[in-house]
């Protein structure tokens, strides 16, 4: 008869055996993408590249003035006006009327850079097949604060993705052309 240590060890092997094996045979496999994240879409010189993206959010600025009593000496009106710019990230498309597109609600986004402009244009699909097009200059804060934009950590890193340039810049190489949110479900049938 075993004694009550010795099963004990022998459970605790057959389950680190259990756990490991598949763990390792997980770990070779390529980094999949999670449920509900999206899957980016870059143009580099080199052609398309797909990939996957984690924390994929829409950033914009909005502009918050704060009106201070200064002594009369600084501001002959005895106040001073400061203004601050503050970051906020959504998972939506903030429009400049304050409504948005949820990315929760969208198919996928498509954005076209003109070669002379300075402005991106958005195409967004919604999951229902509307269709709705914007300049990147009607999003929110866009001519008030710093330029709206997209951000998302891809391989590691955060990466952001410019939406409207600045006067004298050009398009990055390296763009974001289309963003794939929802997939289309599966069709059902026999496996």
């Amino acid at each position: 008869m075993t004694s009550l240590p010795q099963r004990f060890l022998a459970a605790l092997l057959l389950c680190a055996a259990l756990f490991l094996v598949p763990g390792t045979a997980r770990a070779k496999t390529a980094q999949r993408t999670p449920a509900g994240n999206p899957t980016l879409v870059l143009h580099t010189p080199a052609g398309e590249r797909t990939i996957p993206a984690v924390d994929l959010s829409f950033v914009y600025f909005e502009r918050i003035y704060y009106h201070k009593g200064a002594p009369r000496s600084e501001e002959a009106t005895g106040e001073r006006l400061d203004v601050e710019d503050r970051r906020r990230e959504c998972r939506c498309v903030r429009l400049d009327d304050w409504s948005k597109l949820k990315f929760s609600k969208t198919r996928q986004i498509e954005i076209d850079y003109p070669p002379d402009g300075f402005v991106a244009r958005l195409r967004v699909t919604l999951i229902d097949g509307r269709m709705r097009e914007v300049r990147a200059d009607s999003l929110f804060g866009a001519y008030d604060s710093f330029p709206p934009h997209f951000a998302a950590r891809v391989d590691g890193e955060l990466r952001e993705f410019p939406l409207i340039l600045p006067e004298k810049g050009s398009w990055p190489e390296e763009r974001l052309v289309r963003l794939l949110l929802k997939r289309p479900p599966k069709p059902r049938g026999r496996p």
